[in-house]
């Protein structure tokens, strides 16, 4: 019966050690795990970190004194655990060295920050969310000789470049339902337009550019929902808090006030301090 017990909790110490390496191991598209997320709603949010450890600056990026903002995107399941995390997009590795890194260097030194960022990340430890799996996105900040700085937003950025839009879904129909502006369908007037707060780890890590987000606009000219087209990881969160707060003149539809499905751009431009 010992036998049989230390064979089981082997077995189970092998496929537990298998997840944290595989999870270790950020994938380039959306993985299995990943596709059946829930959606992160009020209901549903991104549960509370329980257990975190910062990653180490990584020795193959000393040599060029590099910065660069690692974005992954981590899936939890029940237990609250990483079980998978991928890899948003290439990290921008910036650098003050003379001569100029070679490009060799330089990827070399990004696969270090990603190296680094996933696994500390594999290691995190949430409380169960409502509804598993979720997705969400984490991005670290990797600064020569400080602590790495992490935060996390609700998005995920699917599997979008940072240059491409998605192909707009086709219209929903249907009483109540949101039309999309265009044609005779024309873009309600914004009434009430709230800047987005800068944030400060934006700022220090000289993060700048456009967010395009896709909004619903209730009937009554509210902002109801906020979608990330076009994402700056480090300022989609300030972006959707801001657009969330627009309100817009009703769109009517045969005299009767009607949703509707727009897009909207918040720009970011560092402070002259900043710049």
């Amino acid at each position: 019966m010992s036998s049989l017990r230390t064979l089981l909790y082997g077995l189970l110490g092998v496929v537990t050690v298998t997840s944290v390496l595989a999870a270790q191991q950020p994938l380039d598209t959306i993985g299995p795990i990943e596709k059946q997320s829930n959606p992160i709603t009020p209901e549903n949010p991104i549960p509370r970190r329980s257990y975190s450890i910062a990653p180490v600056y990584p020795a193959d990026a000393r040599g060029i004194d590099g910065t660069a903002t690692v974005t992954l995107v981590a899936t939890l399941d029940a237990t609250g655990r990483v079980v998978e995390i991928r890899k948003a997009r290439d990290p921008l590795v910036m650098s003050p060295a003379v001569p100029a890194p070679t490009p060799t260097a330089l990827r070399v030194a990004a696969e270090g920050f990603v190296r680094e960022a996933a696994g500390a990340l594999s290691r995190w430890q949430y409380d169960p969310p409502a509804r598993a799996p979720i997705s969400f996105s984490v991005s670290f900040l990797f600064k020569p000789g400080l602590e790495t700085v992490s935060t996390q937003t609700t998005t995920t950025g699917g599997n979008l470049s940072s240059g491409s839009l998605p192909a707009p879904p086709a219209a929903p129909g249907g009483p109540n339902q949101p039309i999309r502006v265009g044609g005779q369908i024309k873009a309600p007037s914004l009434v009430k337009k709230v800047e987005p707060v800068y944030p400060q780890i934006a700022q220090s890590a000289r993060v700048s550019g456009v967010v395009i987000g896709e909004v619903t606009v209730g009937a009554d000219g509210r902002v109801t929902e906020v979608k990330i087209l076009r994402s700056v990881p480090l300022l989609d969160q300030a972006a959707i808090d801001a657009v969330r707060q627009w309100e817009y003149t009703p769109t009517l539809l045969n005299g009767a006030p009607t949703p509707v499905i727009m897009t909207v751009t918040v720009a970011f431009t560092l402070p002259p301090t900043a710049q």
